[in-house]
């Protein structure tokens, strides 16, 4: 038996999280502390896993990632905090390498979420000032001929409005899934509508200046 599983063996991420100070529930869910968790989204066993930004593991997975170690170290680590009874080795090469690409791929994957959930939060507050734009340029539109009135680019603005709201609706009260596939596949197209809707009100306000 390895060393990782011999602390495996020994150690639980329930005991191990509270006893790193995670405020665990009776029920075994916590606020994940890999996220901005309001809402309790981890569950806590032997195992651990959120199921609101996908992270999870074992024990040393669990301490590897909150303390920002290659899963070897997070293991001594165990062994010293808890005064384990393991005998520690030199890793092999091979083992070695092993680690190192388990951490790269972490790393990448974190820096992917971050990504994601800083996308977000960037596109929630853009698709929220293009519905102040088209909200805007209707009001100044209002009491002017009927050939300024409905000009094209405010049609085409109306005609956004609706779909606009819909990502709106995914990135604020949607599901996790529906908030990926929106950024995995439609996130060059939210970034275009709200940059057309930009350009649409610019248009109409500098038409309407000129007019007044």
């Amino acid at each position: 038996m390895n060393i990782f599983s011999e602390v495996k063996e020994q150690l639980t991420t329930r005991q191990v999280a509270e006893s790193y100070g995670l405020r665990i529930r009776k029920n075994g869910v916590a606020c994940c502390p890999f996220h901005d968790d309001r809402h309790p989204s981890m569950k806590v066993d032997k195992n651990y896993h959120c199921f609101a930004c996908g992270v999870g593991g074992d024990v040393i997975d669990y301490t590897a990632r909150m303390y920002g170690l290659s899963q070897y170290d997070a293991a001594k680590k165990l062994i010293e905090d808890f005064g384990l009874h393991v005998q520690t080795e030199a890793m092999s090469r091979e083992e070695r390498q092993r680690l190192r690409r388990e951490k790269e791929e972490r790393m990448r994957i974190i820096q992917i979420k971050k990504k994601f959930y800083r996308w977000c939060e960037e596109t929630i507050e853009l698709l929220k000032d293009a519905l102040v734009q088209i909200e805007d340029s209707g009001q100044v539109l209002y009491g002017k001929p009927p050939d300024v009135i409905f000009p094209e680019d405010y049609a085409m603005m109306l005609h956004a409005e609706p779909i606009i709201n819909y990502w709106l609706d995914i990135l604020c009260m949607g599901s996790e899934q529906e908030k990926k596939e929106l950024f995995m596949q439609g996130r060059k197209e939210v970034e275009q509508v709200a940059g057309n809707v930009r350009k649409w009100s610019r248009c109409i306000m500098g038409r309407c200046r000129e007019s007044a």
